[in-house]
């Protein structure tokens, strides 16, 4: 399992499994709440829907944040 701590530069995607309402999370600000030796698993289980209420039932996905002008320089754009 991923710990916060080797993430911080990263986001975590979560999407509520019930009402599919989908938040986004910096692991840095989640870091000073939970700590770095929390996995995002974790978070993932004890995230609460802000839609909806339920608990844990939802699906993440870590997104990394920082740098995306560089990550996009090998990306090709077609207008056609």
């Amino acid at each position: 399992m991923t710990k916060l701590s080797t993430i911080p530069q990263h986001q975590l995607s979560i999407t509520c499994g019930l009402c599919k309402h989908h938040t986004m999370l910096e692991v840095a600000n989640l870091i000073a709440v939970v700590g770095g030796d929390t996995t995002a698993h974790e978070v993932r289980q004890r995230a609460r829907c802000h839609n909806c209420g339920v608990k844990g039932n939802n699906t993440y996905q870590i997104v990394y944040s920082g740098n995306s002008d560089i990550a996009m320089d090998g990306a090709g754009v077609r207008l056609d």
